[in-house]
This record gives C-alpha cells, sequence and structure tokens, in this order.
C-alpha cells in the first residue's frame, strides 16, 4: 500500500490514523495465515514523522528440523522516527561523519515531487526482523534422516547409522586404542 506524505510533513501537529487490513505484503520467503490487521498513527512533530501502532498476523515457517509448517503469529509493534527532511529527499547521500538510517530511503521515494512511503515495504522489514533464527514445531522434535530424508517424528528411521568421516576421526582412534 502507498501512502501519499505529502500532506503531513507540511502540516506541524498533524495526526492521521491508518487501518491497516490486507492479506499478506509481497515477499517470496513469507507465507501468511492470517490476514495483517492493525492500526498505525501518523504524527508530525515539527521535525519528525512518527509512525506508531500494532500489526497482527500469522506466519507459515518451515521447522529447521524436519521441515513441517508452523504457525508462528506476530504481534508487530511500530515504533517508527523518520525525520521530515529525509522524507522530503529520501535519495540525498549522508554527510561525512552523519548517523545514516537507510530505512527511510527504503520505503519513501519521490513521485513528481510528492514523498510516497510504501507502506507494504515497511511491514515487510519488521516482519523480517521479528522471524526467530531458528523455528522448532517442537523441543523434541527428530528431525529428517540425512540418508533417506524420512521425518522421524512420523515414522522411525530404518537406516543404518553411517560413520562419519571427519578431519579428527584418526584422533579418536587413537583414544579408542589407548582405552
Amino acid at each position: 500500500m502507498l501512502l501519499d506524505l505529502s500532506e503531513i510533513v507540511i502540516r506541524e501537529g498533524m495526526r492521521v490514523n491508518h487501518e491497516v487490513d490486507q492479506p499478506s505484503v509481497e515477499d517470496p520467503d513469507l507465507v501468511f495465515a492470517a490476514p495483517m490487521k492493525g492500526n498505525l498513527t501518523f504524527e508530525n512533530t515539527g521535525d519528525l514523522i512518527n509512525i506508531g501502532g500494532k500489526v497482527d498476523t500469522t506466519l507459515l515457517i518451515p521447522c529447521n528440523r524436519c521441515l513441517t509448517d508452523v504457525r508462528m503469529p506476530l504481534k508487530l509493534v511500530v515504533e517508527e522516527h523518520f525525520p521530515i527532511e529525509e522524507i522530503l529527499h529520501p535519495n540525498r547521500k549522508p554527510v561525512e561523519g552523519e548517523d545514516f538510517d537507510p530505512t527511510v530511503s527504503s520505503v519513501v521515494y519521490l513521485d513528481q515531487g510528492k514523498p510516497i512511503l510504501d507502506l507494504d515495504e515497511l511491514l515487510r522489514q519488521l516482519i523480517v526482523s521479528e522471524i526467530p533464527i531458528q523455528t522448532l514445531c517442537d523441543d523434541a522434535c527428530a528431525g529428517l534422516c540425512p540418508t533417506c530424508g524420512g521425518n522421524r517424528n512420523e515414522t522411525p528411521c530404518t537406516c543404518a547409522a553411517q560413520e562419519l568421516h571427519t578431519p579428527l576421526a584418526g584422533l579418536a582412534a587413537l583414544l579408542q586404542d589407548e582405552g
């Protein structure tokens, strides 16, 4: 969803509420099990546009061990503070020594001189940052068999245990001989 920010950036003290109700955001790596619903507030404080609110959704994420889809509810808390100067000039180069946050330039662009916020991209970035590094269907997940690929949570694997060839296998053999 694209939002025109041209009016709010020129009106100090202006406050706008925006309801989020959409099925998903475009990202080939994200699978949504529930629509995105929430409410965002945009406020001009004079030198900043503050974006705050909450958005809820549910993602389907594959388990890192067995690849079974796991339903993961997400409750995004949106707290963004965009300098108005950066909104009006999203493509400007940072001055040397200046703290530079690339978020504004990745979600705001100019269309015939009007600053346009790509709300989908902002929400996508927030969602991606909330996904855990490792997702498990269960703490006791047995995962997939490395030989046949069967899901060891559903049926026990009958594959013979393979001997691992590691760089330190020779040392392990020496320790076994001495013991």
